[in-house]
């Protein structure tokens, strides 16, 4: 057989093997990452989930921090406006002159207060389109007047008020004394002029020894109207809570009621109700859970689940809280709407991958005829041995007639079984090769006939005793030894893998012998080579 023939047989298949396993382990990679997803599909819906809130909750809070940034900075500018011209709580009219402008202008200021530490208080609040003022005097009782001012600040009325009140024992006060000169929050309070639910901003100061407290009330209805205008989704609603668990609902609508006062239907919903609307259920699994922010919680409310998101509106984790709720739902909602784009993505990465894997194939092919072959297909060995046996001898394959008979002296001869295991102790000591048994130097298949075996079996056992005998049965791992059938004959394939040891042959006068390979020869090595090249080597 011609070489060129026998050249053509191997390269084809091993490019279709390298291509097939690539293909398989792509297909692997994108069928467990797809089993992956769906196992994870929780994970996977509650990560959505969360950004969805986690986006929907950073823009209610941001939206109510805008609303309130405004009062705050007034608030200052109020107090250092007093302080410079020493305007007192009795001080009616410079006070309206200066604090109406800035709640006609800033609506979400519900009202206006400035109180001393000795009971002085003036508040101030819009009617409509009036202004109402409010002094309250020290005395026993002390005295309260309310006075009613036009939108050109013209008075139109005045009354005496009797009224179980005091300024010193108000939240806003009694925060802002506990921290002077900070600017505070106070928790969500009963508001005495408008009977509605708020928060105060307040700031304590010393005015001449004396303590004064200047606050601006804002409503908790107005914080809410904020959060309803915002667009955090058709499913999805945003509420006011405070840190004891206190649900903040806006009052129904008169027209819809019947009641002349919206604002005597209580604001607060009771978080002991059992069951009841989302945002009880929601708080209730929030504090079940202890009370945690920025985590993502699962409840069941209405019949459905819900995801629902908490985060503090201020630096006060007793004051107000912000919260997201969105049903479970809507998640696999997205997670259905997107199927198609996930498939998409899918299919574009199998393709893509099994388009390198052809292109890598294909650009290292030509590399792949000059890969020496260390191994012999079992299931189809005939034409790995006929390549084999094209090739020729080299690093990694030698060819022996016999594996003990002298074809010479037509007798077994020691040399001949120490000539092949001269071989095997090569390639360990360098890449591995095959050594095949039955074959001549110039590649004529011979087959084992001429050594004589009673059966396979005794030929096995003898090849199995020489290498312990001459290598060490510690190498047995390393070599196997098989018999084929070409051309009608019987030959012998030794296939030896490269070793992590030197391998130390010892012939038959107990020598020994360190041997490598070098092209098709095997060399023995003296001494001070050996050791070099061991050290190189292992």
């Amino acid at each position: 057989m011609k070489q060129s023939a026998l050249l053509s047989l191997t390269p084809g298949p091993i490019r279709t093997r390298l291509l097939r396993d690539l293909i398989l382990l792509v297909a692997f990679t994108v069928g467990l990452l797809a089993m992956i997803n769906v196992l994870l599909i929780d994970e996977i819906k509650q990560d959505l989930a969360g950004n969805r809130i986690d986006a929907a909750t950073a823009m209610v809070r941001d939206e109510v921090r805008n609303l309130l940034l405004p009062v705050q900075q007034q608030l200052l500018i109020i107090r250092d406006g007093l302080e410079s011209a020493h305007i007192a709580p009795k001080d009616e009219d410079a006070l309206n002159l200066r604090l109406i402008p800035t709640l006609a202008h800033i609506e979400q200021i519900a009202g206006a207060i400035d109180a001393t530490g000795d009971g002085r208080e003036y508040f101030l609040r819009r009617d409509g389109e009036d202004w109402v003022t409010r002094l309250r005097t020290p005395g026993s009782p002390p005295g309260f007047r309310a006075n009613r001012w036009s939108a050109t600040l013209e008075p139109i009325g005045s009354q005496t008020l009797q009224l179980d009140y005091d300024p010193r024992e108000r939240p806003w006060f009694v925060d802002a004394v506990a921290e002077p000169d900070k600017l505070v929050w106070s928790e969500p309070y009963i508001f005495a002029s408008l009977g509605v639910p708020g928060i105060t901003a307040s700031i304590a100061w010393q005015d001449q020894g004396e303590t004064r407290v200047t606050g601006l009330d804002v409503t908790l209805e107005t914080i809410l109207g904020a959060i309803d205008r915002l667009d955090i989704g058709a499913a999805g609603q945003g509420f006011l809570f405070s840190g004891a668990g206190g649900v903040f609902v806006p009052p129904p609508n008169a027209a819809q009621t019947g009641t002349p006062d919206p604002r005597a239907s209580a604001f607060f919903s009771a978080d002991s109700q059992l069951g009841g609307p989302l945002q009880i259920d929601a708080v209730a699994a929030w504090k079940a859970n202890g009370k945690i922010s920025g985590d993502l919680i699962r409840f069941h409310s209405g019949g459905q689940d819900w995801w629902g998101g908490f985060r503090p509106l201020t630096e006060d984790p007793d004051a107000v809280w912000i919260a997201v709720a969105m049903p479970v739902s809507a998640t696999l909602a997205i997670l259905q709407s997107r199927w198609h784009i996930i498939l998409v993505t899918t299919l574009g990465i199998l393709g893509a991958s099994l388009g390198l894997a052809f292109i890598v194939v294909r650009k290292y092919s030509h590399q792949l005829k000059d890969l020496p072959k260390l191994s012999i297909d079992r299931n189809q060995p005939e034409q790995d041995l006929r390549y084999l046996i094209g090739s020729g001898e080299g690093p990694h394959l030698e060819f022996k007639s016999t594996m003990r008979m002298n074809l010479h002296a037509k007798t077994p001869g020691k040399e001949i079984e120490l000539a092949w295991l001269k071989g095997v102790a090569a390639f360990l000591n360098t890449e591995g090769g095959i050594l095949l048994l039955g074959v001549a130097d110039d590649g004529t298949t011979l087959g084992l006939d001429a050594d004589k075996f009673e059966n396979e079996d005794k030929c096995q056992l003898h090849f199995k005793n020489l290498l312990s005998q001459h290598l060490g049965p510690e190498y047995a791992r390393l070599v196997r030894f098989f018999i084929l059938d070409l051309d009608d004959r019987r030959i012998g394939a030794i296939e030896c893998e490269r070793s992590d040891t030197p391998v130390i042959l010892r012939d038959d006068k107990k020598r020994e012998l360190f041997i490598i390979r070098n092209g098709p020869s095997n060399i023995e090595l003296p001494i001070s080579r050996a050791l070099k090249y061991i050290r190189s080597r292992f």
